[in-house]
């Protein structure tokens, strides 16, 4: 703990989240979409350049639908972010995948803004 390192110009410390940006799916799908690929591009660069980095990534949903089904949703979104990862020479030691749903709204999801704030997916640093 204490320990920080900068991320996309950001500066984070072991155990703070920061949300991804753009990394976008196909409603009801878990296949990455190509515009997200450069976001997960800054996650391998971070991840070899800090080479004792370990870090958590968790999916997130709106509310929007089937509670189970969104937590199933947002962990096989999670898990193609963490595969496309290791497939770029990260090893699979250094990343957890999480699926939390819609159990962890950042916002409100009672407006079309709040709920796509809400669809997410975070990277945070357990261990540097």
């Amino acid at each position: 703990k204490g320990k920080s390192v900068k991320f996309d110009n950001k500066q984070i410390k072991v155990g703070e989240s920061i949300t991804l940006n753009n990394i976008l799916f196909d409603q009801g799908k878990a296949e990455i979409k190509n515009e997200s690929k450069s976001e997960l591009d800054k996650v391998v660069t971070f991840l070899k350049a800090n080479p004792t980095a370990e870090i958590e990534l968790s999916g997130h949903t709106s509310s929007e639908g089937e509670r189970n089904l969104n937590r199933s949703l947002s962990y096989r979104r999670v898990k193609a972010c963490k595969d496309y990862i290791v497939a770029r020479g990260i090893t699979e030691d250094r990343l957890i995948a999480i699926g939390f749903g819609p159990d962890r709204p950042v916002t409100s999801n009672e407006t079309e803004g709040g709920r796509v704030q809400n669809r997410r997916v975070e990277m945070r640093i357990t261990k540097l």
